[in-house]
């Protein structure tokens, strides 16, 4: 089984973001369901930043969203995000796809610590993101438990209580 680090359960957590409503809060993002989301708040850009529980060398990293027009993903492999520069790792231009959910796979081969996901603009005022995930071996070597991912890169099962 492959770890999801972008999972709570794997001590994953959101250390900011642009836009909070605390209906549909960042930490969604880290739930593992496709039924929860982080919605913007009508503005462009938005901004949330990803902390993984250590460093990552990260292969991939998938998107579920839906009404984002352009994404940045971003990457610091610093112990502290203020004091490292985060880096561009790729920049996507998402087609509209209406009501049905934007799936992005992106193999990547990168070292990260925090990861820096940037909603440039929408297809509309409101875009949302229902989960990310990231995949790849731990810096120390220690890949042990948590929650995984199947070969899509996509959380296999559900947390507690989920659809």
């Amino acid at each position: 089984m492959v770890l999801d680090y972008a999972r709570a359960e794997n001590g994953a957590s959101i250390i900011m973001a642009t836009a909070v409503d605390e209906r549909f809060p960042p930490e969604n993002l880290l739930d593992g369901k496709d039924s929860s989301f982080w919605m913007t708040t009508g503005m462009f850009p938005q901004e949330v930043v990803l902390a993984l529980k250590k460093g990552v060398n990260v292969s991939k990293i998938t998107t579920l969203s839906m009404n984002v027009n352009k994404m940045i993903v971003e990457k610091c492999d610093q112990d502290n995000p203020m004091s490292g520069s985060f880096e561009k790792l790729f920049e996507v231009d998402l087609p509209n796809r209406g009501d049905r959910l934007q799936t992005e796979a992106h193999q990547v081969s990168t070292r990260a610590r925090f990861l820096k996901f940037v909603l440039v603009s929408g297809h509309g005022e409101f875009a949302v993101v229902n989960r990310v995930s990231v995949v790849g071996t731990a810096l120390d070597g220690d890949d042990s438990g948590g929650a995984g991912c199947d070969e899509e890169g996509m959380s296999s099962g559900r947390a507690p209580g989920g659809y």
